[in-house]
């Protein structure tokens, strides 16, 4: 396979989009898979910077909102609804980012898990705009077609695919991942890290709400409890670990495999309530201790003279 890591996240993400005009349920399968690569890229990318996030919900609850919210007030359809919903989440990224510029490892980590549950309060205490506990509906009027959302869901983990391609082929990668090996020896280099951490998680933000306003335009319905839903930071997660963290292909190839295993434990365990999160809890630990570096440490060792360098031990393919 001599495939470079950019290749296999496109081939996946173009595998994907074909099937947004197959059956309902190829379709459906194609979106959440789609979904997921965005938001995993979302998190594999904050991860590179050592900025570990427990509370990714928190920016797609946020796009989903504003997505729907612009939609039924303004009238405005699917793509431009898009648009707020990721500029409002680029700015609450940012402003975290600032907020909590000083805090570092599980502090930060725990943050941000704060951040998703103050959202999801706010969002119950005000009925008025949000709907409250019972919700909103997405207006009826403005209901775009499955394959008009597929594509865009493909379009996303494509374009989320080049970002993180282009991210590993700039100096802001090795600055990122100077701040993530050490903040401290990365000042003294000259990197100013709250820089870094505000264009980054700004970036991330704005991806995450970006796949959250698919989300409900998908779903047509939304309530604090979906929308910051613990899962869709469990998920964020669970790709990127089981696929390769830190890789390029990583995030790609553990959404397929966190979707596909779903659907397996679904089919085959459904009638076991939880059944599914047991799984995926024994998965991690096997991966964690059998394949450090995910599933795609397995893909690039396509023959006996592949060395990786020791230069880049995480194995994300670039070359300093």
């Amino acid at each position: 396979m001599n495939l470079s890591a950019a290749s296999w996240v496109l081939a996946g993400a173009a595998a994907t989009g074909v099937a947004a005009f197959g059956s309902p349920l190829a379709a459906d399968i194609n979106f959440r898979i789609c979904g997921l690569v965005i938001v995993a890229v979302s998190w594999n990318l904050m991860a590179g910077a050592g900025l570990i996030s427990l509370g990714h919900s928190a920016f797609w609850g946020l796009g989903a909102y504003v997505a729907i919210l612009s939609a039924n007030r303004l009238g405005i359809p699917l793509a431009w609804s898009l648009i707020p919903a990721m500029l409002c989440g680029a700015a609450i990224a940012a402003a975290l980012a600032l907020i909590t510029g000083r805090l570092r490892g599980i502090y930060f980590a725990i943050s941000t898990l704060a951040m998703s549950e103050g959202l999801r309060v706010v969002a119950v205490m005000l009925p008025a705009v949000t709907g409250g506990s019972t919700g909103l509906y997405l207006d009826t009027r403005l209901a775009a077609g499955n394959r008009l959302i597929n594509l865009g869901a493909a379009g996303g983990a494509v374009a989320a695919a080049l970002i993180a391609w282009a991210l590993t082929r700039s100096r802001y990668h090795f600055a990122l991942r100077a701040m993530r090996d050490n903040e401290t020896a990365a000042q003294m280099l000259g990197i100013e890290p709250i820089r870094f951490r505000v264009g980054i998680m700004a970036l991330c933000g704005a991806m995450a709400s970006y796949a959250g306003g698919l989300g409900v335009w998908h779903n047509g319905y939304l309530d604090p409890g979906v929308a910051f839903d613990l899962q869709t930071t469990i998920d964020a997660q669970i790709a990127p670990i089981l696929g390769g963290i830190y890789s390029l292909p990583g995030p790609a190839i553990g959404a397929v495999a966190t979707v596909g295993l779903g659907e397996l434990t679904r089919l085959l365990l459904g009638k076991y309530t939880g059944a599914s999160l047991l799984v995926f809890g024994i998965l991690l630990v096997v991966v964690i201790l059998a394949l450090p570096k995910g599933i795609y440490s397995i893909i690039r060792r396509d023959g006996p003279r592949r060395r990786v360098r020791a230069a880049d031990p995480v194995g994300d393919g670039v070359r300093p």
